[in-house]
């Protein structure tokens, strides 16, 4: 029985334009983009989504560590030693930019108050290590010895944050939503993973309440690379996914969670 030359065609086309796709999506448009790896191996894995050699290129050659603060279980110790009568008296040198409730009366300077002793310690310990920007900071904690940064965490995180509501004051859905649950499409976890309510990860402080001016310029400073004291550089990468509307939104946000006696 004579064949159907028009199978042949068929067949012949169909294979023709899977290698015409596989050529456009497994080598020239993973080769178009920046970084891209010359060897047919890299292009493959890029064009899958795996990780190559040439995506670890944010990553500091120098191997310098981004805080000396590492979560193992000595450190965890740790934070149940501070004392927080020793921390009062110490903290009057702190009063001045944080309020002697821990609050600041500038939106520049962070409120303390009732942030958990894990994340006051490891900003404290990175402004001594000079791994967080110590311009301001670092006269303050210079001096003071490993006990003294403990007492001082443990003073702040013992003081009632009676300031911050149960809910936001802004009604802004695209914040709340990158709040709840960020932006997969973009590679940005929720800030509530880590920062609370719903979770939380170790150092990592309760944003509720806090100034507004202060988160903007964190954010930027995470986003831009002059901050860079972040643990696996987690917020880095979620910063840098940002746009300037959403640093902006997400402050005012997280600051309007502040009770209207506050401000």
């Amino acid at each position: 029985m004579k064949s159907d030359r028009r199978f042949g065609v068929w067949i012949g086309g169909t294979v023709a334009l899977f290698i015409v796709a596989a050529a456009i999506g497994f080598v020239w448009l993973p080769s178009a983009q920046p970084g891209a790896g010359n060897d047919l191996w890299s292009t493959i894995c890029r064009a899958v989504g795996l990780p190559i050699g040439t995506t670890q290129a944010s990553v500091p050659v120098t191997g310098t560590p981004a805080s000396d603060v590492a979560w193992t279980t000595q450190t965890r110790g740790l934070l149940h030693r501070g004392d927080a009568a020793r921390g009062a008296s110490l903290a009057t040198a702190c009063n001045g930019c944080h309020g002697d409730s821990g609050i600041s009366a500038d939106a520049a300077f962070p409120n303390l108050a009732g942030q958990s002793v894990a994340s006051l310690y490891k900003q404290l310990e990175d402004y001594k290590s000079g791994k967080r920007n110590p311009a301001v900071m670092g006269v303050f904690v210079a001096p003071l010895s490993q006990e003294q940064l403990l007492d001082l965490a443990t003073h702040y995180a013992s003081l009632p944050n009676r300031f911050v509501a149960s809910t936001p004051r802004t009604n802004d859905p695209a914040a709340q939503s990158l709040v709840e649950f960020g932006s997969p499409m973009r590679s940005v976890p929720s800030c509530a993973a880590c920062h609370g309510p719903q979770g939380m990860t170790t150092g990592a402080p309760d944003l509720r309440g806090q100034q507004r001016a202060y988160l903007e310029q964190q954010l930027q400073a995470f986003k831009g690379g002059s901050r860079h004291n972040d643990v696996s550089e987690q917020m880095r990468n979620v910063a840098r996914q940002l746009t300037a509307e959403d640093i902006v939104r997400l402050a005012a946000y997280y600051a309007s969670y502040a009770s209207s006696n506050t401000r």
